[in-house]
């Protein structure tokens, strides 16, 4: 006997968290961020242990390193810019992720680095220049550079840091410059550009495993949301996307419909031909799913031979027109073995209910879809019926 739809039957829907992988799309934003977080951070530990090696320093020494107003001035610069950036950090993630601003966040990291070059050349250059003790600190830079930005940019950082270690070089030297002052400036120069050949080559095998990581979660993100024969979304993420569009709907106040429908007489059709026969004829129901649907649908195999769409800012009307189309293609497909069907062709039976009209939460979207499903098949089944508060009473 074929499977009956009831509206009293209690529709049990799991947590939205049991579909457990973490979505690609957010890893990359949470990586992307992470490094922009990590350089504010670094940040605040570059100004404290500036101003401690300094204010040691000209402690022990019989000099000033560096003037205590200077030092006042640099890393109020510091604090200011860190600031900034983690004011721009908290409002680019208070926004949901399909808002996320990509374009800035991939730029920041790169701005934060420019900021520090410039806040360690004032450093070194009232520090005393070419022969100031923090002058490793523009190794330190290139090497932790092309972790964060593309190669292109750390190449840049690299360039623009020796263009800044010339200029501190000449602005402090006389007149005449021995040739030792310059070989030590060429062999730190060459340590710089050795430092970021090394550091480049690290980053780049780090960036591919990072990119293979990326995607093994793609398909173990796509193994894991969707069905095995249809290829279609699985029951367990229907009930996330369904819940995801309801608050989406709530929050921009757009309508989405729900369209669940089944296959009419289908426990015949496997008795005739078999279950394989049976689950080939289920996927080119899937396949066809797809052809006739538009790219924003949101397709998903609920059940044995129970199918379902959610159709993000469609009305009742226009839900319709996309189920009934469907049930007329599906009907008119030469399915190998529908002769055997009692109408002599394979066929579904619709239901469709829409937000806002027809329920607030997803179980009661759900439950009348479900009803208008039920009544299509009681009524004599290959046909589509929009729920309204009469089915409940036939």
């Amino acid at each position: 006997m074929e499977k009956k739809h009831t509206s009293e039957s209690k529709l049990v829907i799991p947590e939205s968290g049991t579909s457990g992988m973490e979505n690609p799309e957010q890893y990359g934003i949470r990586m992307m961020v992470g490094k922009n977080v990590w350089l504010t951070r670094i940040r605040w530990i570059y100004n404290v242990f500036i101003l401690s090696f300094s204010i040691v320093y000209n402690a022990l020494s019989e000099e000033i390193l560096i003037s205590y107003r200077t030092l006042l001035l640099i890393s109020i610069l510091g604090v200011i810019g860190n600031i900034i950036f983690s004011l721009t950090l908290k409002r680019g993630l208070k926004f949901p992720s399909e808002q996320f601003d990509f374009k800035l966040f991939s730029s920041l990291a790169g701005i934060q680095l420019d900021f520090d070059l410039v806040i360690l050349s004032l450093v070194v250059f009232y520090s005393g220049g070419f022969d100031s003790p923090v002058l490793v600190l523009f190794i330190f830079y290139i090497m932790v550079a092309p972790f964060l930005v593309p190669p292109r940019k750390a190449y840049r950082c690299t360039i623009l840091a020796i263009i800044f270690v010339l200029v501190i070089f000449f602005s402090h030297e006389g007149e005449i410059i021995s040739m030792k002052r310059l070989t030590m400036l060429i062999a730190f120069n060459i340590i710089l550009l050795f430092t970021h050949l090394i550091s480049a080559y690290l980053s780049k095998n780090l960036a591919e495993k990072e990119q293979e990581l990326r995607a093994l979660l793609q398909k173990t993100k796509e193994l894991s949301v969707t069905d095995g024969l249809t290829n279609l979304y699985n029951q367990t993420h229907f009930f996330l996307l369904l819940k995801l569009q309801l608050e989406k709907s709530r929050r921009y106040s757009t309508p989405f419909s729900l369209i669940m429908f089944d296959v009419d007489y289908f426990k015949n059709y496997n008795d005739n031909h078999g279950h394989i026969k049976g689950s080939a004829a289920l996927r080119q129901i899937g396949e066809l799913m797809r052809k006739v649907s538009r790219s924003a649908d949101m397709l998903a195999k609920y059940g044995g031979d129970e199918f379902a769409v959610i159709l993000p800012n469609s009305d009742k009307v226009g839900a319709f027109l996309a189920a009934d189309r469907l049930r007329e293609i599906v009907e008119e497909e030469p399915i190998i073995g529908r002769e055997s069907q009692p109408s002599g062709k394979l066929t579904l039976s619709l239901g469709i209910s829409s937000y806002p009209e027809h329920g607030q939460t997803v179980e009661e979207i759900l439950d009348r879809a479900d009803q208008a499903l039920f009544f299509a098949k009681k009524t004599g089944r290959n046909k589509t019926i929009i729920y309204n508060e009469d089915l409940g009473d036939t």
